[in-house]
């Protein structure tokens, strides 16, 4: 209540207000009267927000249950954005250092030729057999080709933490509402959590072996960590193993390896191959 106004910010909003004198208070009436249709404007846009959100989860579950067509909403967007440029990175990666790596990439074909074997379609029950090539992708401490390619390679390098209290790392003392940036990229390749960091083994997410705790987040860690990681990733395998399936693949003469930060990671001159179909039983043919 602001004087005979009620004033109604909704749930979740912290406010903090300075009363003029270097202190906290009512003094400073919340906020100034000039910033009162501010913040009308935002209460309204928050509306709008979730009703075209709910608009849209809507129409969704009527077009799924009636068999139609996802319409092209603005989640198809965020979908295609947020996900598919990521993965797309990701797979290009992978392909990199499977093309390096002649006796992972047979161990990963096998898998896929064992569980899948020529099948066309891929069916749900196969991404949770798929032990080997997902530990290649990220998904749990199950998996290993996905996940040892997001750990040299993480598609988003970084994410960052504000403090709301004082916390002391290693008798540093850091204060309240600092922001803490943490990168996924240069922990990925730290001798001190990963042997060898610079050697590609998708072996190291083994269950067997050591959980690298807390030094491995592609995905950032905690209630606010990707919200898209399981669609991401079961993308990724899908596609993955329908390479495997199909195509035997070595890099091109003067592949570099050279990496491109534009906000996400990518190979900055792309990844360029020659593919050869392979036989039902695993061997290639020859292709011109």
């Amino acid at each position: 209540m602001l004087g005979d106004h009620p004033i109604n910010f909704g749930p979740g909003c912290l406010l903090s207000w300075d009363d003029g004198a270097g202190g906290e208070g009512p003094a400073a009436a919340l906020f100034s009267w000039k910033k009162r249709n501010f913040v009308k404007e935002v209460q309204e846009s928050v509306r709008l927000l979730r009703k075209t959100g709910k608009e849209c989860i809507e129409k969704r579950k009527k077009a799924i249950q009636d068999g139609e067509e996802i319409p092209m909403d603005i989640l198809t967007q965020i979908l295609k954005g947020a996900g598919h440029e990521t993965t797309a990175n990701q797979l290009s990666f992978t392909v990199m250092e499977l093309a390096r790596s002649p006796e992972i990439l047979e161990k990963a074909q096998a898998e896929v030729d064992e569980v899948i074997g020529a099948r066309r379609d891929i069916e749900y029950d196969d991404i949770g057999k798929l032990q080997y090539l997902n530990q290649v992708v990220y998904d749990d401490f199950r998996y290993f080709v996905l996940k040892e390619t997001l750990r040299l390679y993480p598609t988003a390098p970084g994410t960052s933490r504000a403090l709301e209290e004082d916390y002391v790392i290693e008798g540093l003392k850091i204060p309240p509402k600092a922001t803490l940036s943490f990168n996924s990229y240069i922990m990925g390749r730290m001798e001190r959590f990963f042997p060898d960091p610079l050697v590609f083994n998708p072996d190291r997410f083994h269950p067997d072996a050591p959980k690298p705790y807390f030094s491995y987040f592609p995905f950032s860690l905690g209630p606010r960590s990707c919200i898209g990681q399981v669609f991401a990733q079961m993308e990724a395998k899908v596609v993955m193993a329908k390479l495997l399936q199909r195509f035997q693949f070595e890099l091109v003469e003067g592949q570099t390896l050279r990496i491109m930060d534009s906000g996400t990671l990518r190979p900055m001159e792309g990844v360029l191959c020659r593919l050869r179909p392979r036989t039902n039983s695993g061997k290639t043919k020859k292709v011109d």
